[in-house]
């Protein structure tokens, strides 16, 4: 390709194959979202020679996108594109680099506490396809795309679930131990299933067009629409007003677990390639069922009496209420006499200057 005029569409092609290649895209989810970025800056340049772009076609095209974090994505993929231009010697700058990236937004995620966790649970027990995406979600960390990658063979290692790298993300490899809550969904997904069957199949009617009799096939992976229809049905069963996505059930798995095995583990647990990414977002943030427990008994009304007083009215003001003095009794120097300069602060706070 080098000294060669080509359209746009065509260099997208050769730079989606050198990255499966050298195996920077595992995945047709990954590499569609690349497709999509590059074909809508194709749109924009009108599929003419990359080398022919500039700087201006970059920010056109980027601002396709009003969320910050999602012209940070489709920003990475023009990168990523641009610099294999140039190691093609397609062209000789990167003009991607030439724009400033937008600021990350911090995002909003709800999260889940043990009591709505385990309410999920419960509610998706009375149906097979619920009760295996639910526990392998919450109990095993499965992403969305990992959930429908999973086959009998992926769990046929008694004790273990074995996410490979054909369908784990940025093919990260790992074996997440079954917990106690999984056992009996693991045992069954184990003993029902072919190796190659799919956990959660495709489904499909048996009289398209004629009603909804549907069955699954386990040939072909459920689609990733089916799986978060799922999820939020379960959760409205489970009584959750908020909307409940696939990928709330990792963070609750990533919420719990990190707390209780440590970072490390953790991170290998979830699959993070960087420890930063299990710290920022799982370990340094209390759980919601901590800050519950943290502040259990706080009250304003609640504290205890100053002092260890034990009149109410000091309880209720705060302060020891004045008692009126006897009939003939002299004032006492402490309480009614001014004191003398050299002693103690007034009750001001400021000591007294003498005269």
């Amino acid at each position: 390709m080098r000294g060669c005029a080509v359209k746009f569409s065509t260099a997208v092609d050769q730079f989606i194959l050198e990255h499966r290649r050298v195996g920077r895209i595992n995945s047709d989810s990954t590499e569609l979202s690349y497709r999509a970025k590059l074909l809508c800056h194709a749109t924009d340049v009108g599929n003419r020679d990359p080398a022919k772009t500039g700087r201006k076609d970059v920010q056109r095209t980027l601002s396709r996108w009003a969320h910050p974090n999602t012209q940070r994505v489709a920003h990475a993929a023009l990168t990523s594109f641009y610099d294999w231009a140039v190691e093609e010697g397609i062209r000789r700058d990167n003009p991607a680099r030439a724009v400033r990236r937008a600021r990350k937004r911090p995002t909003s995620v709800y999260r889940l506490t043990r009591d709505e966790v385990v309410r999920m649970l419960d509610a998706s027990k009375d149906t097979r396809r619920e009760r295996w995406a639910i526990h392998l979600g919450f109990c095993a960390g499965a992403r969305n795309a990992e959930l429908r990658g999973l086959r009998g063979r992926h769990l046929a290692r008694p004790g273990f679930v074995h996410f490979h790298p054909d369908f784990a993300k940025r093919g990260r490899e790992r074996w997440v131990p079954v917990i106690s809550e999984l056992e009996l969904v693991a045992a069954e997904i184990a003993g029902e299933l072919d190796p190659d069957q799919f956990v959660l199949g495709a489904r499909v009617s048996e009289r398209p067009g004629r009603g909804h009799d549907w069955f699954e096939d386990r040939s072909r992976p459920a689609s990733g629409q089916s799986v978060w229809r799922l999820v939020v049905e379960v959760a409205k069963r489970a009584g959750i007003a908020e909307h409940v996505h696939p990928h709330l059930l990792r963070h609750a798995f990533g919420d719990h677990v990190a707390k209780h095995a440590g970072l490390r583990v953790a991170q290998e647990l979830l699959g993070h390639e960087s420890v930063d990414t299990t710290a920022g977002t799982y370990v340094d943030r209390p759980t919601i069922d901590e800050l519950a427990v943290s502040i259990h008994g706080f009250s304003y009304r609640g504290y205890p009496p100053v002092g260890g007083a034990q009149n109410p009215e000091v309880a209720r003001r705060g302060f020891e209420p004045l008692k009126p003095a006897a009939k003939g009794a002299e004032p006492r120097e402490d309480d009614s006499q001014p004191k003398e300069a050299g002693n103690d602060a007034d009750p001001d706070g400021c000591a007294q200057a003498p005269e």
